[in-house]
């Protein structure tokens, strides 16, 4: 088996070279790099471009977190995909162990690493689970890492920061072009196609040894750290993109005869979270409105993944 690796850039000119200096140093080799840059202001074309082991795809304007990612799966040519940030970067055994953990595992489709915090003792995510209010909730999420007792296990869904993918998987994952639904621009893709995974039958692993870190919300301020202060935080453009792809994912994946026990929790959680996030800017729910071209897919996609479980 080899791997490729599609890393996803955003005004990222800052966390660059850390990326590129340990996707170049594995120990085991990509095959392929492809670095998709979505039509970056600080500088980061120049970075991407000065890469020698890259194969770059510079865009002239942003399409999005899933369609770049989109765009470099296209370009990819190997057994295993990593799709990450930019903002994240490598322990130099990633590689090797991703390798050791899919020839141990051939069942599974899709691997969520251990991703640590820069300062490689604080968890940013050990696999994604499914609350009982159906949102995402990345396991061990600001906790020490000393103090937890992480084992490879199964898990609902992967972490966007970084997710290995085994090409056959992707291909069942597929809807028409896309692997990731281009419709969400950005946020809550990895749980979208992590739930799509789960209803199609293709099983998400954990792995404590497989190692990322992470500079979580690397375009907030520090001080903002709490994942509520977080999506607070962002322009009401980016708010908006929260509150629609939490309805998409709703829309494309849940199924009453499985879920309906969880309706109570998630009417009141969207009562909180969504009247949070749109009451300062009641033009999202414009916004929305404006969208339903958007759900009307989502519905088609529906009866995609619905023919296929």
């Amino acid at each position: 088996m080899n791997i490729s690796a599609v890393v996803v850039s955003f005004d990222s000119a800052r966390f660059l070279e850390r990326n590129f200096r340990s996707l170049a140093g594995q120990t085991v080799p990509f095959r392929k790099i492809v670095v998709v840059d979505n039509a970056s202001r600080d500088g980061s074309q120049a970075i991407i471009a000065a890469f020698a082991g890259s194969d770059p795809l510079l865009l002239e304007k942003n399409v999005g977190y899933a369609a770049a990612a989109n765009l470099g799966i296209g370009r990819s040519e190997s057994d295993l995909v990593l799709v990450a940030n930019a903002d994240v970067f490598l322990h130099e055994e990633f590689n090797r162990r991703a390798l050791e953990f899919f020839a141990r595992r051939p069942q599974a489709g899709l691997l969520s690493p251990l991703i640590l915090r820069f300062d490689g003792a604080t968890i940013d995510s050990a696999g994604q689970e499914r609350s009982l209010a159906l949102y995402p909730r990345e396991s061990g999420y600001g906790r020490p890492l000393a103090r937890q007792a992480l084992v490879e296990r199964e898990v609902f869904s992967v972490c966007g920061a970084a997710t290995v993918f085994q090409r056959a998987a992707l291909e069942k994952l597929k809807i028409g072009d896309e692997y990731y639904d281009e419709d969400f621009f950005m946020f809550w893709e990895d749980f979208d196609i992590g739930w799509r995974a789960n209803l199609l039958g293709l099983r998400a692993y954990f792995s404590p040894d497989v190692v990322a870190h992470h500079f979580r919300s690397a375009t907030l301020p520090r001080s903002r750290c709490s994942r509520f202060s977080l999506a607070l935080a962002r322009p009401a453009s980016l708010r908006f993109h929260l509150v629609k792809n939490r309805y998409l994912t709703l829309v494309k994946n849940f199924r009453l005869r499985r879920d309906a026990c969880s309706l109570p929790l998630a009417a009141a959680r969207d009562l909180l979270w969504v009247g949070a996030l749109t009451i300062r800017s009641p033009k999202i729910i414009i916004a929305l409105a404006r969208s339903r071209h958007v759900f009307r897919k989502a519905w088609g996609k529906r009866k995609w993944i619905k023919a296929h479980e």
